[in-house]
């Protein structure tokens, strides 16, 4: 049965070839010849989870497989010379730096310290490498609930997932690019009075014009060029859709018929629709940080090396001196190795690893730690000021043919052109920043609006070459975020066990206030599908009760409340878990050069220094503290 089954797959290959043999686009092949690329003869790679994305229609396992198969033959993708590749540990080494965590922040520190070629940096990450398939824009999300994820869930909460016992999923991207591997690509950065409050509260040269001059030296801007707000010279690719969807277009002019301009998500003050940029290459393949500044140089820095597949276990720490001196891990084949370090560890394992290590290694709240026998070193409220956008959806259908299929034709005309389908993210091409009637005239935007659908997926495949597609109607969601949430939670540890996982409480709509903006939100989703634009294509809502709400009038503000505590949504936007703020601040954990306040040789950088968390996507604001890390770093060390 199995060579009958390979064999079939071998057909759906063949078809595929085909198809990107007799097409009438231009030819992709050029962007084959950026610096770097070759192709190694040698280089394995697995098969990845894709095989396994529509395991739930057994219809498509000979297509998925094969789909599969190509994706990961396909050179430029998989970019053999600029992938880590596992190398033998040894018990004990010794470098200059260890950044822990490979996601957002770790890789640009690395790169950034990796520059001096008389310092050693060795960044270690958790995961494996990234699959080659989560480049491809229509599969941004694609790897959630794989092994590339950690799949945490909270613990029970009061006022929110009520229609899930109270627990809400927690995707984390556990592979070498981090949650943003998992997630959308946006580029946006927030208000900028969230950076001077940041100032105000006592973080000197975090301001807004402060902290401007790093958003800029990471931009590469391709849409605006070098201006007053973007950089061009930076090594993330940031730019509009270069294939802009109709439904796109439409989204935005309703946009106009509700008051609202189309803007530069990255303005200081962003209020409007947006097609919304995002870190994509010129060969329309996703960026994550490690594609920016980690790939370029493996092969070239001998001072820089890149450990997957190891996972961090606790801090070595001086107690004496409350000096952090390297880091314990476990490697893949789980075995205890200690790396040393001569300057500094730098914590980069996000909103909740970061809090993990600190804690289980004594660094954390004394009545926490000290009940499950951790020897406090310093008392420090790590683990608290946890921020997340919290988010719901509103359906609707328009009268119109999905024409954006999972298909033979699809396949072909990406890995050969890089055009059709998987070249776009859909409705998330568009996205708005708005003021709700919760805030004031010249308040930060307090809600912003994503829309989901007319992208390829399982629901919309067709496994069979040369059919017509089914005739299906185009669903889509509008998810409205709250961007200014006023519930704080924690990260708390359940063990000092090290490999056991943290009690993870967001307090999620513990302020009723928190409510409020998305009702408004759900509300103006409502007036949106109603537009004269929406309206030409035949939209209309999905009325249909969601399951615990069928006891309120639906579209009523009471229904809206319900359906927001009942099937909450969270974004992957985390903030605050390891605050920034003078040490006259009970609540910080680091200074303003993001030192763990009263610990030696260990710095924080991720989204858990964010003292405040800005209501934009927060991919960004992590580059922009890890390139203003890197220069405190520098500086320290250079004199």
């Amino acid at each position: 049965m199995m060579v009958i089954f390979y064999l079939q797959v071998l057909v759906q290959i063949s078809n595929i070839i085909a198809i990107s043999k007799h097409t009438k686009y231009k030819d992709f092949t050029s962007f084959r010849s950026k610096p770097g690329f070759c192709v190694q003869n040698n280089m394995h790679v697995e098969p990845s989870f894709i095989r396994e994305l529509c395991r739930s229609n057994p219809h498509l396992e000979e297509f998925m497989v094969a789909a599969d198969i190509l994706i990961r033959s396909d050179c430029y993708l998989i970019d053999s010379c600029r992938r880590v590749v596992e190398q033998p540990n040894a018990d004990e080494e010794e470098v200059d730096f260890v950044v822990v965590g490979g996601g957002v922040a770790g890789p640009v520190i690395a790169g950034r310290l990796s520059e001096n070629p008389n310092w050693t940096v060795t960044l270690l990450e958790s995961g494996p490498e990234q699959p080659a398939a989560t480049d491809i824009p229509a599969l941004l999300s694609s790897a959630i609930s794989t092994k590339y994820d950690w799949k945490y869930s909270t613990v029970p909460q009061k006022n929110a997932c009520l229609a899930y016992g109270g627990v809400c999923g927690w995707p984390r991207g556990k592979v070498l690019g981090g949650t943003a591997v998992l997630s959308g690509s946006m580029y946006s950065r927030g208000h900028r009075s969230i950076y001077d409050r940041w100032l105000k509260n006592g973080n000197p040269g975090w301001g807004y014009d402060d902290v401007l001059p790093f958003f800029k030296m990471s931009e590469n801007n391709r849409d605006y060029g070098t201006s007053q707000v973007h950089g061009t010279g930076g090594p993330i690719p940031v730019q509009m859709p270069t294939d802009v969807l109709p439904i796109s277009r439409t989204l935005i002019e309703a946009g106009k018929e509700l008051g609202y301009e189309h803007i530069d998500m990255s303005e200081a003050d962003p209020m409007g629709f947006s097609l919304a940029q995002a870190m994509i290459s010129p060969a329309r393949t996703r960026v994550t940080m490690a594609t920016a500044y980690l790939r370029p140089h493996l092969r070239s820095r001998r001072n820089l090396r890149v450990k997957i597949n190891c996972h961090a276990t606790r801090l070595l720490v001086n107690a004496a001196t409350r000096t952090v001196y390297g880091v314990e891990y476990v490697d893949r084949t789980n075995n205890t190795r200690r790396l040393l370090v001569r300057k500094e560890v730098i914590l980069s394992a996000g909103v909740i690893g970061s809090p993990h290590l600190l804690m289980v290694s004594g660094i954390g709240p004394a009545e926490d730690l000290a009940p499950l026998g951790i020897r406090v070193v310093q008392d420090l409220r790590v683990g608290y000021n946890l921020q997340h956008h919290v988010a719901s959806r509103l359906g609707f259908r328009l009268n119109v043919t999905h024409d954006r299929q999972l298909s033979y034709e699809a396949l072909g005309q990406y890995l050969k052109l890089r055009a059709g389908p998987l070249s776009t993210t859909g409705g998330l091409q568009v996205s708005a920043f708005l003021r709700s009637d919760r805030v004031g005239p010249t308040d930060p935007a307090d809600v912003q609006l994503f829309f989901d659908g007319f992208a390829p997926n399982c629901a919309y495949a067709q496994p069979a070459y040369g059919c017509t597609a089914p005739a299906e109607l185009v669903r889509m969601n509008v998810r409205p975020v709250n961007l200014m949430p006023l519930s704080r939670g924690t990260i708390r540890l359940a063990s000092a066990d090290p490999f056991v996982r943290p009690k993870i409480d967001p307090n999620y709509l513990a302020e009723d206030a928190d409510v409020e903006p998305l009702v408004w939100g759900l509300k103006l989703a409502s007036r949106l599908i109603h537009t004269r634009a929406l309206q030409k294509l035949g939209a209309t809502m999905d009325t249909t009760a969601a399951e615990h709400c069928q006891q309120h009038t639906f579209a009523t503000d009471p229904y809206w409340r319900c359906l927001i505590r009942y099937h909450t949504r969270g974004e992957n936007h985390h903030a605050g878990t390891c605050k920034m703020g003078p040490a006259s601040d009970p609540g910080a954990v680091v200074d303003s050069q993001l030192k763990v306040h009263n610990v030696n040789g260990i710095r924080v950088v991720d989204a858990s220094v964010l003292p405040l968390q800005p209501n934009s996507n927060p991919i960004a604001p992590i580059v922009m503290v890890a390139e203003k890390a890197a220069r405190f770093i520098k500086d320290t060390w250079n004199r």
